[in-house]
């Protein structure tokens, strides 16, 4: 998908913070309509959030990515809607009067030196190249959409509902750009070996942003269900540009064991 297709795209299914009625969030929670469930997950997803700075910075720091003009332009559209989410959620927060709880976690991702631990996080280096930071990106968008889509089904507000899904579908948004990104430089590159080397490593290295802060991990590992199963298969369809890739991955299976968990809803 080409930079243009995605911001028209966006221009015609994005959403702004001024759409939603806010006083029908405090009138569902007057009217006892927000669940705890429903607090836990605006609580936590609040948290990690907050660190949109930070996932600009990720991006900034991977070489050769102004060689990439189309991913560059895009990293920072894509930096200002996650920033809607962040905005988003923390009003939703204080609307409810439960930002306080997450005062501290809060400080702690603005001072927490993310790009360098996230980088860190593959011993090769993959997340400082385009191909290894585009799969990681292919990967935290997919999960990260499943999430909001199972936090929309679980919450009892419809408020909180539609907050959830439209999030969600920005990230399904951003996950197919990075996707599509993913495969056109695979066809593009010079060196295909490598290209699918960088793939396998940042997968077998992966880590949700809350397991790189440490923070919010009772929320999002806690319950009895998983989205790793959920995902497996579309991550093989991503990947299926290089077969060889694909059942290297599948051997090892990274993303069970990555992908995160979540509370029960009931």
């Amino acid at each position: 998908m080409r930079y243009d297709e995605y911001f028209e795209l966006s221009e015609k299914n994005g959403w702004r913070v001024s759409d939603l009625d806010w006083s029908q969030l405090a009138a569902e929670d007057a009217a006892g309509l927000v669940s705890d469930f429903d607090r836990r997950a605006l609580l936590a997803t609040a948290v990690i959030e907050h660190g949109v700075p930070h996932y600009a910075e990720v991006w900034s720091v991977v070489e050769h990515l102004r060689e990439h003009w189309e991913l560059w332009q895009f990293t920072t559209l894509w930096t200002g809607e996650e920033h809607r989410h962040s905005y988003a959620l923390s009003k939703a927060c204080q609307v409810l009067g439960i930002a306080p709880e997450i005062a501290g976690d809060l400080h702690a991702v603005s001072c927490f030196p993310f790009a360098e631990t996230q980088k860190k996080s593959c011993p090769t280096d993959c997340y400082r190249t385009v191909p290894g930071m585009l799969a990681y990106a292919v990967i935290q968008e997919l999960a990260t959409q499943r999430f909001y889509a199972m936090a929309a089904k679980g919450s009892s507000s419809p408020f909180l509902r539609r907050l959830f899904s439209e999030i969600g579908a920005d990230e399904m948004r951003h996950h197919v750009f990075y996707r599509d990104a993913l495969r056109d430089g695979f066809t593009a590159s010079d060196d295909k070996t490598w290209y699918s080397e960088q793939v396998y490593l940042a997968a077998s290295s992966f880590k949700m942003p809350h397991l790189i802060y440490d923070l919010q991990i009772d929320f999002f590992e806690g319950g009895d269900w998983n989205i790793g199963p959920d995902i497996q298969l579309p991550l093989a369809r991503c990947f299926s540009f290089d077969v060889g890739l694909v059942m290297r991955l599948a051997a090892r299976n990274p993303t069970m064991a990555a992908a995160p968990a979540a509370q029960p809803t009931a």
